[in-house]
């Protein structure tokens, strides 16, 4: 077990949280923004093309077998796999014959697939599509796409649009100024399941806007962050979405400079009949 595991283990959420702050080594947040607008205006913003090129460069590295598998730029020397995750997409290609077809939306240049694969090596079809800003794209499509992996603008140039798959929203629908509308329109998508993970949820009455910080080891970025509320959330998900099964996440606890205290998650549904 690392030191980081162990600090988990017996640390509250506030210390854990004063720990990274003080190490200067870890993920930040900050702020109860009034609006979307305010909380762009405090942050520099998470499409510089200098975000691109560190994860342009972690990804050659995992392509060239110099590292596991990579995240958010960080390179990681041992495999590491999303059970839960893994779960759902095997569940999906059980009740699909065994095909697979995955839609990941702000999948990065296929940080998800490269980590997940060896999982998923048997399955008779496998297709897996990241929906991405514009220049992560053209660098997915010039240097990553093969057979399985794709890389599209939108949801709708998915090449199996309309046909049975599973989204997965991993890390993304915090970043978005209107996270429900992407929820509405995967009701075209041909999505069977929808797989929600590394989501910060907090138990308030409210959503929270604030500014994420990286550390500068990573990047040098911030940019505006949504904490769900998560009982308005789960009520808004019911609307099409069955929630199977929730799951903490990876990411953990974490408590804002203002101490507003939130915790990473993961839900896996399917879509209602």
């Amino acid at each position: 077990m690392s030191l980081r595991q162990k600090l988990k283990r017996v640390l509250p959420p506030v210390l854990l949280d004063e720990l990274r702050r003080v190490s200067g080594g870890a993920i930040r947040f900050c702020g109860d923004y009034a609006n979307w607008d305010a909380a762009t205006a405090a942050a520099t913003g998470y499409d510089t093309d200098a975000i691109l090129q560190r994860v342009l460069g972690a990804t050659r590295a995992v392509v060239a077998g110099r590292a596991a598998f990579e995240r958010d730029s960080v390179l990681f020397a041992e495999p590491a796999f999303s059970y839960p995750l893994l779960a759902a997409l095997l569940r999906a290609a059980a009740l699909n014959e065994g095909r697979l077809n995955v839609i990941d939306f702000g999948g990065s240049l296929g940080s998800t697939y490269r980590q997940n694969r060896p999982f998923l090596a048997g399955l008779p079809q496998l297709r897996w599509c990241v929906v991405e800003q514009p220049h992560f794209v053209a660098a997915g499509r010039r240097e990553f796409s093969t057979a399985e992996l794709g890389f599209a603008d939108t949801l709708q140039q998915v090449p199996w649009w309309g046909q049975p798959c599973v989204v997965l929203l991993s890390s993304v629908l915090q970043y978005l100024e209107h996270p429900l509308q992407l929820l509405d329109s995967l009701q075209d998508s041909g999505a069977t399941g929808l797989v929600i993970d590394r989501t910060p949820l907090a138990e308030s009455a409210r959503d929270r806007l604030c500014v994420q910080t990286v550390p500068p080891s990573i990047y040098d970025a911030s940019y505006p962050c949504r904490i769900f509320a998560r009982a308005p959330l789960l009520e808004y998900l019911a609307r099409q979405w069955k929630v199977l099964a929730a799951f903490p996440g990876e990411d953990g606890r974490f408590a804002t400079r203002e101490r507003f205290q939130f915790a990473f998650s993961g839900l896996i549904c399917e879509a209602r009949r």
